[in-house]
Order: C-alpha cells, then sequence, then structure tokens
C-alpha cells in the first residue's frame, strides 16, 4: 500500500536579517522566481501533493502575491501565519519581542491543517530534485520505515563564500539513523582550515565531511505530538526571553536521543545551493542558470506550473 496525499511544509517566515531584503521572494531565476518556487516546483514534479507557506502576517500579503504570479493554480497552496502568540495556553509572549519563536513553532502553526505524513523545506535552500524524490519515497510507504527522514548533505557543499553560517551537525549511527544533531554557528573556511562556535560559544574545528541537517524533514504524527510537549517546555523556560528560538534540529536531536522517534538520514546529492548573505545571490543566480541551461529546469517556472494543470 502506499500514500497518495504528502503535503509539503515551506518555511518562510524568516526575517532575512542577513541578507539585506526577502529572501522569500527575491527574484533569483531568469523570470522573476525565488529559491522556495523551485522547491515547489520539485515537490510538485515528483507528487507533493500541495504546499503550505509559513509566513509572518506583515508579509503574508507580499509572500502571497508572489506564490499567485508563478504558482496560480496549477498546484494546491495554503498559506499560515506564524505569529508570537501562537503559543499554549497559559503562555504570553513576551512585549519586546519581536520575531517568531523558530522553526520548531512554524511546523506546530501548520499541524493543525495536517494530518499524516509530511515533508518541511527551508524557503532560501534550494535542494534538488532528487533530494525530493528521495524523500516523498520514504513518507510515501506504508508502513512508515521510520517515523521521521533528514536529507543530509556533506559540510563542504553547504559553505558560504560570503561569511559564517549556522548548520546543524549530524552523528549518523547505524542504519544511517540520526543519533544527534548540534547546532554550530559562524561556520567559515579560512586557509583551507573550516571552524565554527558550538551553543556554548566554543571554537570548534570541522573537517567538512560532517553531514549537516539544511531543514529539509519527513515528519508523521508522532513527531508532531513530542514537538508539542517540547515547545511547551521551551516555553517554562526561556518564553520570558526576547531572543530565544526553539529551532527544529534541536528538538528532532533530543527526540532521537530520548528515543521517542528514528530518523532516517537520506543521501544529498551535492545540488544544495542557497543564500544567507547578499553577497550569495550572484552565485545562487549563476548556478540555477547553468541547470536551466543543462535542461534541469525550465525558462519559466509560471509556464511550466501552468501546463501541469
Amino acid at each position: 500500500m502506499t500514500r497518495n496525499s504528502i503535503p509539503l511544509v515551506v518555511l518562510a517566515a524568516g526575517m532575512s536579517t542577513r541578507y539585506g531584503r526577502l529572501k522569500q521572494v527575491d527574484p533569483i531565476g531568469p523570470d522573476g522566481e525565488s529559491i522556495m518556487d523551485y522547491n515547489v516546483f520539485d515537490a510538485a514534479r515528483v507528487g507533493f501533493s500541495r504546499a503550505l507557506f509559513i509566513v509572518r502576517p506583515e508579509i503574508e500579503d507580499t509572500v502571497r502575491e508572489h506564490v499567485r504570479s508563478v504558482v496560480g493554480d496549477a498546484f494546491p497552496v495554503e498559506f499560515v501565519a506564524q505569529t508570537l502568540d501562537d503559543v499554549p495556553e497559559g503562555f504570553r509572549p513576551p512585549a519586546e519581542r519581536n520575531k517568531p519563536w523558530g522553526t520548531g513553532q512554524a511546523v506546530l502553526c501548520a499541524a493543525p491543517r495536517l494530518s499524516g505524513p509530511f515533508g518541511v523545506c527551508n524557503a532560501d535552500d534550494m535542494y534538488g530534485n532528487d533530494a525530493f524524490r528521495q524523500l516523498l519515497g520514504h513518507l510515501n510507504s506504508d508502513p512508515l520505515p521510520t517515523e521521521a527522514a533528514m536529507v543530509g548533505y556533506t559540510l563542504a557543499d553547504t559553505l558560504s563564500g560570503s561569511g559564517g553560517v549556522a548548520r546543524g551537525i549530524c552523528v549518523l549511527g547505524k542504519d544511517h539513523l540520526l543519533e544527534s544533531v548540534t547546532e554550530i554557528g559562524e561556520i567559515r573556511q579560512v586557509d583551507g582550515w573550516t571552524s565554527g562556535v558550538d551553543p556554548d560559544g566554543e571554537s570548534v574545528e570541522l573537517n567538512g565531511n560532517e553531514i549537516v541537517s539544511m531543514n529539509l524533514w519527513g515528519f508523521s504524527d508522532p513527531v508532531v505530538d513530542v514537538l508539542r510537549r517540547q515547545f511547551r517546555r521551551f516555553l517554562d523556560r526561556w518564553g520570558s526571553n526576547t531572543d530565544a528560538e526553539f529551532p527544529l534540529s534541536t528538538a528532532l536531536s533530543t527526540q532521537v536521543q530520548t528515543g521517542s522517534v528514528r530518523v532516517a538520514v537520506l543521501p544529498g546529492r551535492g545540488d544544495w545551493f542557497g543564500v544567507t548573505h547578499a553577497e550569495d545571490r550572484e552565485h545562487a543566480e549563476a548556478t540555477l542558470r547553468q541547470r536551466i541551461d543543462a535542461g534541469q529546469y525550465p525558462e519559466s517556472l509560471a509556464t511550466a506550473f501552468a501546463r501541469m494543470k
């Protein structure tokens, strides 16, 4: 037996602070397409059933209009607002806080509109068609091989030449199952050496061969159930903090370490690229142009989506 309705949650509520403009709609493609449009296109053509865009209320109209201009009505889309006050009963966000609670909360905002397995991706990371095909294959299995899956990429293939980046460094165990994820920030390569900063502020040396999470996940109901409990515990401890975030990678690492879920790590094929800093944009445009010229993507996504109807 196989499932036939697997949605994709697109994490599009980011602040784009380091980038300087709204990455979710920044035109990287030749016809004004953004990176998230190509992710939705890849997801649609391998068989995902719909896309749910998680957005901040203040950018929802902008994102809606952009998606309408590219996707049109050829593929089902929904929009979910990620708000500060979308928290469990009994909690209130601090008045001084002005940003969402992170990617873990974003998934919980989408959860009421989901039933059964679903995928999750960032809006500003382009993963490649094969990554979505692998992820859907896992989620489409009945029974599911594991409660969750993640497409992992090699660290050296995900670095920016324009500045430091944050990555979830993964430890894999038997049968390519995830054992832990550690968020390392300010990762950069200088003079052939790769280093970053761990959650305690300590410098760490890396070799570039580490497997990293780029937030391309597949989840089933047990993951969401535990995520709800984790978010409540997070707010118990950090709910009065104006900056603390509840990231998916940290939450899933805890779920794995406590034995709540198993996460299969699927191999990324080195097709990733993304934008963190404004200087990354030129490389992203050039890489995308190469893929279009190679026939991997159409010259116009709007035209290609229209043909899906």
